[in-house]
């Protein structure tokens, strides 16, 4: 657990996932409505919908839906098993927003706090990530390094404890075509964490990770920055978009 501040500026360097809690991490986080994140989601023009199917590549992640999700009831659109994922809030973060009160809770405040302790960075930004019942993200990696903060439901993290071991620079040149799980990965070699609502995982940057939903449908507010440092940087623009 990553409680302190002195301990997340030692993990910033490093490619390994910590939970995050204490003076890092000290917010009670709301309980947004699941009917509601999902029928505003679901309406955004800039929501992204995918099957989610749970396998070894990302390419299952990213195959479209069998079923139209925007046109479904809405009792059975939170209970139906797809990947949903949005990049640029906008109405959900504005007042009456589904996720307004986790943005003004959350949010503003952590990233605040953060930048009074030193930590610097180019941007920073709120990503909605939802799985439904037994759906996946798979094997991936991120660009940026992102706060997961668990909204709604349970996932279960799965990360390693030797990145540079299996996504060597060559691997990680591939992008989406390396985003494949290597196949003598062990039980050994993994590090794996429990997300229930209110929980927080640092996940750094290009970190091999997946998360799996359980048979209920969960979600995240997945806070990514950009180019994040323990150090002070003077000319770094500290973005909060």
């Amino acid at each position: 657990m990553i409680a302190s501040f002195d301990q997340l500026y030692s993990v910033l360097p490093t490619s390994v996932a910590y939970p995050v809690g204490g003076e890092v991490f000290p917010f009670e986080v709301p309980r947004p409505d699941l009917y509601q994140v999902v029928e505003q989601a679901r309406q955004h023009p800039k929501t992204r919908i995918l099957s989610g199917e749970r396998g070894d590549s990302i390419a299952l992640t990213f195959q479209p839906p069998t079923i139209e999700f925007s046109k479904l009831r809405l009792s059975e659109a939170v209970k139906t098993p797809i990947h949903l994922s949005l990049f640029e809030l906008g109405p959900l973060r504005e007042a009456g927003g589904a996720l307004a009160e986790v943005i003004q809770g959350v949010y503003l405040p952590l990233t605040q706090l953060w930048r009074t302790h030193r930590v610097s960075w180019q941007k920073v930004y709120p990503i909605l990530f939802l799985s439904g019942p037994n759906c996946s993200t798979n094997y991936h990696w991120d660009p940026s390094s992102v706060l997961i903060v668990q909204l709604h439901g349970r996932k279960r993290l799965h990360s390693l404890k030797e990145p540079g071991r299996w996504c060597p620079p060559e691997v990680l040149a591939q992008q989406h075509a390396g985003m494949v799980k290597p196949a003598d990965l062990s039980d050994e070699d993994i590090l794996v964490y429990e997300l229930e609502p209110g929980d927080a995982i640092w996940s750094p940057c290009r970190a091999p990770h997946w998360l799996d939903a359980y048979d209920e449908t969960a979600f995240t507010l997945s806070i990514a920055f950009t180019d994040i440092s323990a150090e002070p940087d003077k000319i770094a623009e500290m973005r909060i978009l």
